[in-house]
């Protein structure tokens, strides 16, 4: 990426890494969570335990935490790309597929989950499973460009640079 200037304030830097792991952690507390919900689609008292309250409440944290996101992204200014190339347009795509998606797969959850619209906790699981890919992706290029282009990319959302 030719002459591209990034730089990430804290909030930029914790709201990543901060969301990041609630995605992670929900990921991997969502076994159960299908049962969970056919549960609490049957009755509205049921259905609830510790792990599927979690699920629940840190999807509407992350909803939150990624409006903040956006708004922080558009007040910063995060970058100035001046290069065109396919590379840039591929990074710039997929990072807005996971702002959307980010967004969109916690949406998806409590609306299944709030409103009890069934088709709607498929919608969420699918695309949970596209966004996890669209991560993988995401932090392979962070590795390629740390390891590879040796651009300093990584240091710089861990602050060091």
């Amino acid at each position: 990426m030719q002459n591209q200037e990034r730089s990430y304030n804290t909030a930029q830097i914790l709201l990543h890494w901060a969301i990041a792991a609630l995605i992670i952690f929900n990921y991997f507390v969502s076994e159960g969570m299908g049962r969970a919900f056919r549960q609490h689609l049957d009755d509205s008292n049921t259905g609830y335990n510790l792990v599927s309250s979690l699920h629940v409440y840190v999807g509407l944290g992350i909803i939150a935490l990624v409006v903040i996101r956006i708004i922080v992204r558009f007040m910063s200014q995060k970058f100035k790309t001046n290069s065109k190339s396919l590379l840039d347009r591929v990074s710039r795509i997929v990072h807005e597929f996971l702002y959307l998606l980010m967004f969109l797969v916690p949406v998806f959850g409590a609306t299944a989950w709030y409103l009890g619209i069934h088709i709607m906790g498929d919608v969420h699981e699918i695309a949970m499973n596209i966004m996890m890919s669209l991560v993988l992706l995401h932090a392979a290029a962070a590795l390629f460009h740390q390891y590879v282009l040796k651009d300093g990319t990584l240091l710089k959302m861990f602050g060091q640079k």
